[in-house]
């Protein structure tokens, strides 16, 4: 059976006492400071996470902003750079055709030019083939220079037929 000891819950009550005593003055006033001291760090810590995380945030934000910005200066970029390409295509086909075009022309005075000089190769062949025969028709003694002279008289009369 549970007997309740008058004396030894007397002395129970006063050692309680005198501990609960000695505890506040020597212990509570430490673990107080020391719990505020944690409740503090803990708050200035939350506070310094928050701050971090709407710096986070706001760098987040600068970084897609600054991404943008970025892509739509690639997009400038490419598109001048398509657009120059294009120019350069285009004035590289011209100055090719221009090119074509002169060199065709070239072609064309070489060929006027040489044909004019076959044309004269063939006058002075046919002037002596000419004086030569002349010179055995008529069997008379003139000179080369004087058949030359008559010959050519005669095939600058001869109608030319260039083109």
């Amino acid at each position: 059976m549970l007997e309740i000891n008058p004396g030894l819950s007397i002395w129970t009550f006063i050692i309680f006492g005198a501990l609960l005593l000695l505890l506040s003055r020597m212990a509570w006033k430490p673990i107080l400071n020391s719990l505020r001291t944690r409740e503090k760090a803990i708050a200035d810590s939350l506070a310094k996470a928050e701050q971090v995380q709407l710096e986070a945030e706001r760098m987040i934000a600068e970084n897609e902003r600054q991404r943008k910005i970025n892509e739509e200066e690639i997009q400038r970029q490419l598109r001048e750079g398509k657009e120059y390409a294009e120019r350069m295509r285009a004035e590289l086909t011209a100055k090719a055709q221009d090119e074509a075009r002169k060199m065709l022309e070239a072609a064309k005075a070489q060929i006027e030019r040489d044909t004019k000089t076959a044309i004269a190769q063939l006058r002075n062949e046919a002037a002596d083939l000419a004086i030569a025969a002349a010179g055995k028709l008529l069997d008379e003694s003139m000179d080369n220079a004087k058949h030359r002279q008559v010959v050519e008289k005669f095939i600058s009369q001869i109608p030319s037929q260039q083109n």
